[in-house]
């Protein structure tokens, strides 16, 4: 049994061999799927960003109203964080409202 560990753990060995050659198919195989995977990733984002930007030139208006209305959630949230003040009061109906907006646009989409 020692001889037969010894011989297929010896680098030139048969088994030694397929083993190497195994990994190594194994990584070509995972290195393939990985560059597809990455392809297919970069054409869905490619597209889903000239959709974006095909919809801000058919609609600046409401584009510009999102953003504005992202900035001010965001900047609500930002300055009503470390206490409770009347910004927050007032601002988490504000920032509810707004993200009930978002979310109402974007399935109209």
């Amino acid at each position: 049994m020692e001889e037969y560990n010894r011989q297929t753990s010896e680098p030139g060995s048969p088994s030694a061999r397929n083993v190497v050659n195994q990994g190594s198919r194994a990584f070509d195989e995972t290195k393939e799927a990985m560059r597809q995977a990455y392809e297919r990733s970069a054409r869905s984002i490619g597209h889903t960003y000239e959709q974006a930007l095909e919809y801000t030139r058919h609609n600046p208006g409401k584009t510009a109203l999102i953003a504005f209305g992202i900035g001010v959630g965001v900047g609500v949230l930002l300055l009503g964080s470390g206490r409770r003040s009347r910004v927050s009061r007032y601002g988490e109906p504000i920032v509810n409202a707004l993200s009930n907006m978002a979310v109402e646009f974007i399935r109209t989409l």
